[in-house]
């Protein structure tokens, strides 16, 4: 019961932690997009701003310049004689291009009307219509100025130019548009616009009210109006200056929707996950409990006891192969007792017989705890565990070829890699030459488990490199580790034994792995060595190739 407690609570912390991130992440993409497509939108509209602006500006002013080339017009301006069929008939052409209703006047140099399409009796545009005429004579770069008009709350941008005859400058005419008509051509509903010139002054806005104010825009980055907030962000241009005025938005209540939503997605998901969590780790839970226990009794050394069978998917199949290698093992045992010498076929069986109880007990521990944290990777590893204990006790395969060989040595491997993780690291090369040459199955095992064992005695991390080569038909597997635990005086002493037919010492898997290649290749020969990179065992024989062995 505390596994599966354990269990369940180990499922259950980790996919809540899984939902609050992938909620956190997407709230944070949200928020990152929503931010970034507001600013692109409004960088879009104060360029579309500009943009129109510049084109208004450059169709008037060319219109304005028109009218100096065309000797007619300006003889009928001095001669204080400008009929509305000779202004239509300049304008028509114009006043299509544009797409915005505008009014037309033409005054001396006296500001004296010539010619009138709007009429204006308040004092303040007596006053704009001397500035108009001032700058026009001083050849001002700025062609525009907005007129407020209070009394009727509202303004018209007014655009001039000079009249020269005979390079005399005798008057100026205007276009003079209403900021609201000029709202629907030149500014976007987005958002409240201001293009002031470069004395800051207003030309143009889409917000009459910003007129009533006293405007200090060019130096702030925040402003109100009527207990309204905005975020003032400018675009700098030659002679004039765009800003856009957004309005700040509570943003409080669409976050509270937003996490309550979260919220309740997050209680119905980890129910969810409980109840299919809780009914994992209980039926898990049962099966690994049942193996630990009756593992815990053959490591005790009752070797006569079973491991129940009756479990589910692939603990069924392992329990089935344990118990047949527990099979394998008393039979071994009988036999070894009942004969006083070993002929070469209980040999060969007692030698096959690679994995003790104690190794499997390791590895179902590490299943057990591993079951915790990583489902897939567990079943992986019973996966592999499986296959390689169905392999070294099928009675069937006595040799194999050592390709078919590193296959189950690899699957070895990452059962002690999934254990060990980055500690450990390994690599298989395999020759074309060797790789069909028969050798006893799974004979390199003690070796690679020595590799493992004595390089993490003195170091952190192992690196084990298996490699095969031919070399005139004489086979050479070589196992190198960067281990250096083992002294001078022990790899002298394994050299020795190796060469003798029996062994006083304690090397006895290293000695039987010679003694299996021996019963195939009576001149094989294994050799341990230390060269740069760690301790190598290397086992040579002459190739022989046998179909039915």
């Amino acid at each position: 019961m505390k596994f599966q407690t354990k269990l369940r609570k180990e499922f259950m912390a980790f996919f809540t932690k899984l939902i609050l991130v992938v909620v956190f992440l997407f709230a944070s993409i949200a928020v990152i997009v929503n931010f970034v497509n507001n600013n692109m939108n409004k960088n879009h509209s104060i360029e579309l701003v500009n943009k129109s602006f510049i084109n208004l500006t450059d169709k008037i002013t060319l219109q304005i310049s028109s009218h100096n080339s065309d000797n007619e017009y300006l003889q009928a301006i001095q001669d204080n004689h400008v009929s509305r069929k000779l202004v239509s008939s300049s304008n028509y052409s114009f006043s299509r291009t544009i797409n915005v209703r505008y009014s037309y006047n033409i005054y001396d140099m006296s500001a004296n009307p010539i010619y009138q399409e709007s009429y204006h009796l308040l004092p303040q545009y007596k006053i704009y219509l001397n500035i108009i005429r001032d700058r026009v004579k001083n050849d001002s770069p700025i062609k525009y100025i907005l007129y407020p008009n209070y009394k009727t709350h509202t303004a018209s941008l007014i655009y001039y130019g000079g009249l020269y005859k005979d390079s005399k400058l005798i008057g100026f005419d205007m276009y003079s548009i209403d900021i609201r008509d000029l709202n629907y051509s030149l500014l976007p509903n987005t958002g409240d616009y201001v293009i002031t010139d470069r004395f800051d002054s207003i030309i143009a806005t889409n917000n009459y009210k910003i007129l009533e104010k006293s405007l200090n825009l060019k130096y702030v980055k925040n402003y109100t109006i009527d207990n309204a907030n905005y975020h003032v962000t400018r675009v700098e241009k030659d002679f004039y200056s765009i800003y856009f005025l957004e309005k700040y938005i509570s943003l409080s209540r669409w976050y509270l929707i937003v996490f309550s939503i979260f919220l309740l997605i997050l209680l119905v998901v980890v129910a969810f996950s409980y109840k299919i969590i809780k009914k994992i780790a209980r039926e898990n839970a049962q099966s690994f409990e049942s193996i630990i226990a009756d593992t815990n009794t053959v490591s005790m050394g009752n070797l006569d006891h079973r491991i129940n069978e009756n479990l589910d998917d692939d603990f069924n199949s392992l329990a089935i192969n344990v118990n047949e290698m527990l099979d394998k093992l008393n039979s071994e045992i009988i036999l070894n007792k009942e004969l006083s010498e070993t002929n070469s076929i209980f040999e060969k069986r007692k030698l096959d017989a690679q994995f003790n109880p104690h190794f499997l007990y390791n590895s179902l521990e590490t299943i057990r705890y591993s079951m915790q944290y990583d489902v897939k990777g567990t079943e992986k590893y019973i996966l592999d565990l499986t296959s390689i204990l169905r392999y070294s006790i099928s009675n069937n395969i006595n040799y194999s070829s050592v390709e078919n060989d590193l296959t189950y040595i690899n699957k070895y491997l990452e059962l002690f890699k999934y254990r060990f993780k980055e500690k450990l690291t390994y690599s298989i090369t395999n020759s074309d030459k060797v790789k069909d040459v028969l050798i006893p199955k799974l004979a390199i095992q003690p070796l690679v488990s020595n590799s493992i064992k004595y390089g993490f005695a003195e170091s952190l991390h192992v690196r084990i490199d298996i490699s095969t080569e031919m070399i005139d038909d004489r086979c050479y597997i070589r196992i190198r580790d960067n281990g250096s635990s083992m002294t001078d005086e022990m790899i002298k002493e394994i050299n020795q034994i190796c060469k003798q037919k029996k062994n006083p010492t304690n090397h006895i898997g290293i000695h039987n792995v010679l003694r299996r290649f021996m019963i195939l290749y009576p001149d094989a020969l294994l050799n341990v060595m230390r060269d740069s990179e760690g301790t190598v065992f290397e086992i040579t024989f002459k190739k022989k190739l046998k179909a039915n062995v």
